[in-house]
């Protein structure tokens, strides 16, 4: 998308059905579940427009009804425990009642999210909510059910006192505010993917610095090093 995509409000709905774009099995590339086999439920649309973004979340009109999204699941899921929810923005639809049928289904889900929009969940153990923040702000709500946070390092865009974004997800190379993480909880580096080899190399030295500095997790988008979707 590269910042081109529609910036998309929420969406009014039932839950019965939702826009996505595609679900496949894999591994989980990055964060707190890497290496973990996957089932990936990609939503359409996102209200935000980043101009990094490298994901295509804009171009099916698939809407299927949550019964043909279980059943694809299920035809998918080989050895995944994990669904990773993901999108575009999630959080942009309702999508409480495919969190609870997953849930009923005793799979682990992951959600993954910017942060700016909230709804009520069947929030347990079994669901993780994994942040990466794109803003200066974040939901309050949802900052309470917040797991872990990941952020993108681009070398030369980051505040020395902590080693974390301090530009516009926006427009490249303007300084902006990005929200912060809550205390305690854990933290993720991961390095920009500029499309170029020699930024991307000063990408990921600017992630292992941050993270040994401050004690972040270092986290690479492993699965396209593997060829991996």
């Amino acid at each position: 998308m590269f910042g081109t995509n529609p910036v998309r409000g929420q969406e009014a709905g039932d839950g019965n059905s939702l826009w996505v774009q595609e679900i496949f099995y894999t591994l989980q590339g990055e964060g707190p579940f890497t290496g973990e086999p996957s089932v990936f439920i990609r939503l359409g649309g996102c209200n935000l427009a980043c101009y990094f973004c490298d994901t295509d979340f804009e171009s099916s009109t698939w809407r299927p009804t949550l019964a043909e999204i279980f059943d694809k699941v299920a035809a998918l899921q080989a050895k995944a425990k994990l669904v990773v929810i993901t999108g575009g923005e999630p959080f942009r639809q309702n999508i409480a009642p495919l969190v609870g049928g997953l849930l009923e289904r005793d799979f682990t889900v992951q959600l993954e999210t910017n942060g700016t929009l909230y709804q009520d969940l069947p929030w347990c153990s079994d669901l993780f909510v994994v942040c990466s923040p794109k803003t200066p702000l974040l939901n309050e709500k949802l900052a309470l059910h917040i797991d872990a946070y990941k952020y993108l390092i681009k070398e030369g865009e980051t505040d020395e006192r902590d080693g974390l974004p301090s530009f516009s997800t926006r427009q490249s190379g303007t300084p902006g505010a990005i929200a912060r993480p809550l205390p305690g909880k854990s933290v993720f580096v991961m390095p920009l993917d500029e499309q170029d080899e020699e930024r991307n190399v000063l990408n990921i030295k600017a992630s292992m610095n941050a993270a040994l500095k401050f004690g972040y997790r270092l986290t690479l988008q492993t699965h396209k090093y593997l060829g991996l979707r």
